[in-house]
């Protein structure tokens, strides 16, 4: 019976290509170590490292092996023995479980000499394999002969050269333990390389602050001319002590507790629910991902703020060394059990899309380069966040997709609370209801002018005309705004025109195609009732359309010109209408209702304002149980004569602690929010209509806002 004979090039596909790098073939001989119960790994550059030449040696001090152990486990290929036993004997989570890892020395070197010795042993074995046996096309598996001898112990013993190695980086000499003798480079080795290998491993094991191993050690011996880079392993201290940083854990039912810092003030205890949307949830209503831990370090990089930092720290660093620095580490890494997965967190692996995030808000969403943060997460406690073949990432589904919406809202509360108190420390706090462009104002600076030099034409000159040009200036942003604002409304809404418009569209066309079978069989009278039936389906369904397309006409941007009197209670209806579909999907009732008033306010410009609130409070009513949710918008005169609408909602309302901030230009509790929409609400309100928009009291217990109109009302 013909059976798969593999040939030998497949061990080399393995370690060679399946390892995208040295780097990563490096690490895994480390997470080998690991799972062997070795408190210290050593990795020792020897000879000239050039490819070709060269050695390097990989000892640890763990469990080692015998010589049924090298011939039962260590020589199967893909053994399932991690798999089966996935605990070491000092209790570890093992961090292999393909059985394919200790093929990465391929990766490093044309041979390999492995010797081993058990703790308790007398006997040590030896293992030599030439990899370049496995890159001939020719040769099969099979044919590979591989030297295994055991014999008493010559290298794990006095005078061997594995205390040798030990005595040379000045570490106690360890019994037992395996080493791993990598001769014939495959590639050169720069100071560049050794000093990117040494940054990746001080990254390898998670902190000791944020659920790292505090019982592995690594260290790197290195040759003369390299011996800046050489010993223990360790992270730069000149980052410990970040300006902000957040800290916590997340429950496997999203509750997340957190501890966030911030200059100047105490650090104090924060609590979230993440995901109450329930978009990430398994079938028991935990989060896909399952439970992790989270750590982040945030840093400013404007040059002030780096100031500040190196003096407070005593740090003699320059802006641009600290950057540098800075840069090195910046990123958002995962670590599974204490290990870290690559290549999360490397420089320019932005996988929570941070930048093109900040880019819609510059001013409070925080970029890549400013985080240094860990994620921890466990083989056991989180199952689906499994790694790919090649070591390079998590396998992406559900569960991955879910972690990285749990980071990103991690990091908008942290973001949330960086920006209110930058804006308190810069004190930046204005009346409710300023305009975005109350500041872009010379009339002060004029006024002065014309004081101090009342007989200078010339200069009295420059300056009315400078007014004016700004004046017209900002009135020419005004109207720009007000053109990509409605573009944006727009944008918001063509999801529910085109469903919509498909839905009637489809209906329309199966109606008309039945009517023509109809028809066509029809003999005089029969049928005929029916055929006018579907007829007037069609006719109600093009109805539809028309008031669909009644409903956007208002945001096509052209000018009307004078605004004429509308009905209030009707324009906020429509307004309610092109959202009912979403309001559907989010299972929230929507109602309309107070006092009807013919005004003259533009219906574009007020429909804006309702769409924006209501689709703010239908965001945030995803975050409370279905069955109550609840919308309520009602208008009411006041008794200045002031007209006020009043969007009232039964979602998890606004936190005490952003309460002022929401007005604030680019400022979003929305994990992706721009933070744009109350703050352009604002202007429009307060420029058109001399009004305001505020936040008060809610009688459905979420947030409700009131937005106030004293012009054409």
């Amino acid at each position: 019976m013909p059976t798969l004979r593999p040939r030998a090039r497949l061990l080399h596909t393995i370690g060679t290509e399946l390892i995208s790098s040295e780097t990563v073939a490096v690490v895994e001989l480390v997470k080998n170590a690991y799972d062997a119960d070795a408190n210290c790994v050593v990795l020792c550059f020897s000879g000239e490292l050039r490819e070709g030449r060269g050695v390097l040696a990989v000892l640890d001090d763990g469990s080692g092996m015998t010589v049924e152990t090298v011939t039962g486990i260590w020589l199967e290929i893909a053994t399932p023995h991690r798999m089966q036993t996935r605990t070491t004997p000092r209790g570890r989570r093992v961090l292999g479980e393909k059985g394919i890892g200790r093929f990465a020395a391929a990766r490093l070197a044309d041979s390999m000499k492995l010797i081993s010795r058990q703790r308790g042993e007398s006997h040590e074995v030896e293992v030599r394999v030439d990899w370049r046996q496995f890159r001939d096309p020719e040769v099969y598996l099979d044919q590979v002969e591989l030297d295994v001898d055991e014999r008493m112990a010559v290298d794990f013993c006095e005078g061997g050269r594995v205390v040798a190695l030990w005595e040379r980086v000045s570490l106690p000499r360890r019994p037992s333990g395996t080493l791993l003798l990598l001769r014939g480079l495959t590639r050169d080795w720069e100071e560049a390389d050794l000093l990117a290998l040494r940054r990746d491993l001080s990254r390898l094991i998670a902190p000791a602050d944020a659920d790292g191993n505090r019982d592995f050690e690594i260290v790197l011996d290195l040759p003369p001319e390299f011996e800046a880079l050489a010993g223990p392993i360790e992270p730069p201290t000149e980052l410990m002590n970040p300006p902000y940083r957040l800290s916590g854990s997340v429950s496997a039912g999203g509750a997340a507790d957190l501890q966030i810092s911030l200059p100047g003030r105490a650090p104090y205890v924060h609590h979230v629910e993440l995901d109450r949307n329930m978009q990430h949830r398994d079938a028991d209503g935990n989060l896909a991902s399952g439970p992790f831990s989270v750590d982040l370090r945030v840093y400013d990089r404007d040059r002030d703020a780096i100031s500040r930092l190196t003096a407070a720290g005593g740090l003699d660093l320059s802006t641009k060394e600290f950057r540098d620095l800075l840069d090195q580490r910046a990123g958002v890494s995962v670590y599974r059990d204490g290990f870290r997965v690559l290549p999360f967190g490397e420089r320019g692996d932005d996988w929570l899309t941070l930048d093109s995030r900040r880019v819609n808000n510059p001013r409070m969403r925080l970029s890549n380069s400013q985080i240094i943060g860990t994620v921890s997460i466990s083989a056991d406690a989180n199952p689906d966040l499994r790694d790919q073949t090649n070591r390079e990432g998590l396998l992406q589904g559900h569960a991955y997709d879910g972690l990285r919406e749990a980071v990103t809202e991690i990091i908008a509360e942290l973001e949330s609370a960086r920006f209110d108190q930058r804006r308190r420390k810069d004190g930046s706090e204005e009346p409710r209801g300023r305009g975005l462009f109350d500041d872009i104002d010379i009339t002060d600076v004029a006024e002065a002018v014309r004081r101090s030099h009342p007989n200078d034409r010339v200069l009295a000159a420059v300056v009315a005309n400078a007014e004016r040009r700004i004046s017209a200036g900002v009135e020419h942003v005004r109207e720009v705004l007000a053109r990509y604002q409605r573009l944006a409304t727009l944008g918001r809404l063509v999801d529910e025109v085109v469903h919509d418009g498909q839905s009637s569209v489809g209906r329309i066309r199966r109606v008309t195609r039945d009517a023509e079978r109809m028809l066509a069989r029809a003999d005089a009278c029969e049928l005929r009732d029916e055929a006018v039936g579907l007829v007037s389906t069609v006719d109600k369904q093009a109805d539809y359309l028309a008031q669909l397309f009644k409903r956007i006409a208002p945001f096509g941007g052209r000018r009307r010109g004078r605004p004429k009197k509308v009905s209030l209670l009707e324009t906020i209806s429509s307004a309610t209408d092109v959202l009912a579909s979403r309001a559907a999907k989010v299972g929230a009732e929507v109602t309309v209702g107070g006092a009807d008033e013919n005004v003259t306010i533009d219906p574009a410009e007020l429909q804006e304002v309702v769409i924006n609130l209501l689709d703010n409070s239908l965001y945030w009513l995803q975050q409370v149980p279905k069955g109550s949710r609840h919308v309520d918008l009602k208008v009411e005169r006041l008794a200045d004569g002031a007209l006020a609408l009043i969007v009232d909602d039964s979602g998890p309302g606004v936190p005490p602690e952003i309460r002022e901030s929401i007005f604030e230009p680019y400022f979003s509790s929305k994990p992706d929010g721009g933070g744009l929409g109350l703050a352009i609400v604002g202007e429009r309100v307060a420029d058109a209509y001399g009004g305001t928009l505020a936040l008060v009291d809610s009688r459905l217990g979420g947030a409700a806002f009131q937005v106030t109109f004293r012009r054409r009302v």
